[in-house]
């Protein structure tokens, strides 16, 4: 798509923390789409475009609403008005009719409930490019490296909390996306917490020693379940994570990563969401995973008899 016009305007019109912001959420943008299946080449342009009129004078913004006929919650809002009146331009003026394109940089600074991949991206990419500078931004870049959905509902919650210390509420298109992703990440948590029980009982059931599930889906940005158990020799260790290997390629769970096995005392294996320790009995008092996550909920399995 040609962009010699918007990247004339940015460069013409906006200051230069404004560039940089605009082409740190292109670059981002770009590499979450290519990660999670987005087309790159909207990214980049819905991201040239998101803040064309972020620092637009209060007149052009409330002429931009009465002209268009916008919602008048948006009057004397630029915040959330430059992001509609962007799509507004983009459609109207630039002839950019592709609809998911339009709402990603429509929605980028609130979301709303239902979003398209892409949208998530614009959204996301918006709170965390490499300019942007505030307290849980890190943990925030690193959720987004793994789960799309769940980066987006604790963003909307940090931006909850933030509006409430400046004595103000959501839009209502905020709290619909937040309410949204609660019930997503809810029910995969769910599912996850199924598998997780899973593979803890099949460990239980091969005899492995003193099986827990840790539950560290709040405290953790790399996976939502650790499930541990001690083995009573290298040999056993070995077989059980062929078991666990097995078990969860069944579930339809591909293994991600498998570190240590041979001669080291302990066998991760990565599902995901879902992380799997097989410790020898000193090298599970070694790295104490239950002291490291004891403000977890924890679950001791035992299959039954």
């Amino acid at each position: 798509m040609n962009t010699d016009f918007i990247e004339r305007y940015i460069t013409e019109n906006f200051s230069e923390k404004r560039r940089k912001h605009t082409y740190g959420v292109r670059d981002t943008a770009v590499k979450l789409a290519l990660k999670y299946g987005a087309d790159p080449e909207k990214a980049r342009v819905c991201a040239l475009y998101h803040d064309m009129f972020r620092r637009a004078s209060d007149e052009h913004i409330e002429e931009c609403i009465k002209k268009n006929g916008l919602d008048p919650r948006y009057r004397g809002d630029a915040d959330l008005a430059h992001s509609k009146i962007a799509a507004i331009y983009m459609k109207e003026n630039m002839g950019i009719d592709d609809e998911d394109m339009l709402n990603a940089v429509s929605y980028h600074t609130t979301g709303r409930a239902d979003m398209s991949v892409l949208e998530k991206v614009v959204f996301l990419a918006d709170a965390i490019e490499p300019n942007r500078d505030y307290p849980s931004v890190g943990m925030l870049r690193e959720l987004a490296e793994k789960d799309l959905d769940k980066a987006c509902l604790v963003l909307l919650e940090r931006t909850e909390g933030y509006l409430r210390t400046k004595g103000r509420t959501m839009d209502k298109d905020s709290i619909e996306a937040r309410e949204y992703f609660r019930k997503v990440v809810e029910s995969r948590e769910m599912d996850n917490r199924e598998l997780a029980m899973e593979a803890a009982k099949l460990l239980d059931l091969k005899k492995a020693e003193n099986v827990l599930v840790i539950d560290v889906a709040e405290k953790s940005s790399f996976a939502d379940f650790l499930v541990v158990a001690s083995a009573g020799s290298e040999r056993q260790a070995e077989a059980l994570a062929d078991d666990i290997e097995d078990k969860m390629a069944e579930l339809g769970q591909n293994e991600r990563l498998c570190e240590g096995r041979k001669k080291t005392g302990w066998v991760l294996l990565d599902f995901g969401d879902i992380i799997v320790n097989i410790f020898s009995r000193d090298m599970r008092d070694k790295y104490d995973l239950e002291k490291v996550w004891g403000d977890c909920d924890t679950v001791k399995v035992e299959t039954e008899e």
